[in-house]
């Protein structure tokens, strides 16, 4: 069975959504922005003090370590298609959604502090959709709405995967 991989813009509901289909599914669950804050001790917001390259690169490496696991629902950050070796190390053993929450739902309740990139203001949110979005469209393999319920979101995913997996 082949991983759950979840790609969209910072505050889609990523993270969330794994962290349900591990339970729902009894899969296992790697947050990659989690996962590259262990493997490298650091902490995402100062790699991005580095460089957002420097940041990208080690990423990247994650994103080659995912390609090995399997049954594994994998939450990416928002900035993991800026680079096609990502996605194609995420497709290597996984079906990827696209998590696609209304932009205003992810302004309303997402704490912009907390993001490197959104240190200057929600703005940056709409630019960085803008800039992103044809690249989500492009890399997944199922393109989602979420502007439901977690449940409802969750259901749609195992839906599809009981299609992938007949």
């Amino acid at each position: 069975m082949k991983n759950i991989v979840l790609i969209g813009i910072m505050g889609a509901g990523k993270t969330t959504i794994g962290k349900k289909l591990s339970i729902d599914l009894n899969r296992p669950f790697i947050d990659m922005d989690e996962y590259l804050e262990k493997k490298y001790e650091m902490r995402i917001s100062d790699m991005f003090k580095i460089s957002e390259d420097y940041f990208r690169d080690h990423e990247s490496a994650c994103c080659k370590d995912m390609s090995t696991q399997s049954q594994t629902i994998i939450s990416t950050g928002g900035g993991v298609i800026k680079r096609p070796e990502n996605i194609a190390y995420l497709k290597k053993n996984g079906i990827i959604f696209y998590i696609d929450r209304p932009l205003d739902q992810i302004v309303s309740d997402v704490d912009t502090s907390s993001r490197p990139l959104l240190k200057d203001g929600a703005q940056k949110l709409y630019d960085l959709d803008r800039e992103r979005r044809a690249l989500y469209m492009q890399s997944c393999d199922y393109h989602l709405i979420n502007d439901g319920t977690l449940e409802d979101i969750c259901q749609k995913i195992i839906d599809v995967m009981k299609e992938e997996d007949a």
